[in-house]
């Protein structure tokens, strides 16, 4: 199983702000339920929280979470018609 799989397997739900800067994605594991944060703007470029080392990098716009992971494997959230949609892309 990919990183990707496995991390949207405990995806439950998904926050961002207005500017797409900042993102919140709360997670539920076998150990517990918690956040990941993310931060992207022009003073910061960081990930951190429940999860934050499997991810390799991320890009944050209006709508939209794209997450990359060490083995290839990418993970796109995004709002439709107000509800989050999670996209798998395997490399």
């Amino acid at each position: 199983m990919s990183g990707a799989q496995v991390f949207a397997r405990g995806l439950r739900r998904l926050v961002l702000n207005r500017q797409g800067t900042e993102a919140q994605i709360f997670l539920l594991t076998p150990g517990g339920e918690g956040f990941l944060y993310l931060r992207s703007d022009g003073f910061a470029h960081f990930a951190q929280g429940l999860g934050a080392e499997e991810v390799a990098g991320f890009a944050l716009g209006k709508g939209r979470v794209e997450l990359r992971f060490h083995d290839g494997s990418a993970l796109t959230l995004r709002y439709r018609l107000g509800r989050w949609v999670r996209v798998l892309h395997f490399s």
